[in-house]
């Protein structure tokens, strides 16, 4: 069930963006709403840098800056929770701390038990993008619940198709339920995708045991199955489905022994970089377990 949801906020472009999908995604499951931002010393080092404080500074810009911070958190959460309380948003708060980033926002998350946190990204043309990409990546891979990945240029629409790329893992049961749940209240079609490099009797075998497995397990969600041969590599051969059959969420679960984790890990895909026009949910194996 999907009651609480967390968004971290740094009123960029990008974390803004991510605030209206977590809003509506939570107006329509009637959760709750927590917007956190990390004063961390990068905020600070950064405003010093673009001349916001003087280079000598007092203790009292400091205190300035993380009052100024915390009243734009306070004044988001009161409109954000003015414009969807009346969708079904049941309540918006928010948590300012400082800290680590990513740390800060994991470690809020399990404490508060949240269902999911929504964060925006802001893709492979962004100056910051190593290390906006690498906060990213290490919520995702620390994360004790499902994170939403939302890019700068996606645009909040009712999901109504969402694909899920699967390569036979057991834990995909457990994702696929709790993707179902997510998209019950949108009547969205889930599309169970399967990429392969070729069709054989093995190949074949596996994709019709899992279907049967799935169609059990959640009898009552609108599954699509299908295997695509794709010579491009995973995240390549994702991105043209989705795209191609106009994906409104991709959603991925990552774990150490399967393929997906080259998504997140080397120089195949960074931030997520492939997927630019539409959110991405990534279910991690041992939150599962939650």
């Amino acid at each position: 069930m999907m009651n609480r949801i967390l968004c971290p906020v740094d009123f960029s472009e990008s974390s803004l963006n991510a605030v209206e999908f977590a809003a509506k995604l939570g107006a329509t499951h009637k959760a709750s709403l927590t917007l956190i931002h990390v004063f961390t010393e990068d905020e600070f080092e950064a405003a010093l840098s673009s001349q916001k404080l003087p280079e000598h500074y007092r203790k009292s810009d400091i205190d300035n800056m993380v009052g100024h911070a915390e009243d734009m958190l306070q004044q988001l959460t009161e409109e954000v929770f003015r414009m969807q309380k009346r969708h079904g948003l049941s309540k918006c708060n928010y948590h300012f701390t400082s800290g680590p980033l990513n740390q800060q926002i994991v470690d809020y998350a399990k404490e508060h038990q949240y269902s999911m946190i929504v964060m925006g990204t802001s893709g492979v043309k962004d100056i910051f993008e190593e290390y906006i990409g690498s906060n990213t990546v290490k919520t995702i891979t620390r994360a004790s619940c499902p994170v939403l990945c939302v890019p700068t240029t996606a645009r909040y629409r009712i999901p109504k198709k969402i694909m899920y790329a699967t390569d036979y893992q057991e834990e995909d049961m457990e994702a696929l339920t709790r993707l179902a749940l997510l998209a019950e209240p949108f009547k969205a079609e889930l599309h169970v995708v399967h990429l392969c490099q070729n069709k054989n009797l093995h190949e074949q075998a596996a994709y019709q045991d899992f279907q049967k497995k799935i169609e059990e397990v959640i009898p009552d969600a609108s599954l699509q199955f299908e295997e695509v041969v794709s010579k491009d590599d995973i995240a390549q051969g994702i991105d043209r489905y989705a795209i191609r059959q106009k994906m409104d969420m991709v959603a991925l679960l990552y774990h150490r022994r399967n393929l997906f984790e080259r998504l997140f890990e080397g120089s195949t895909v960074k931030d997520i970089s492939y997927f630019a026009t539409y959110p991405v949910l990534v279910y991690r194996e041992s939150s599962l377990l939650n």
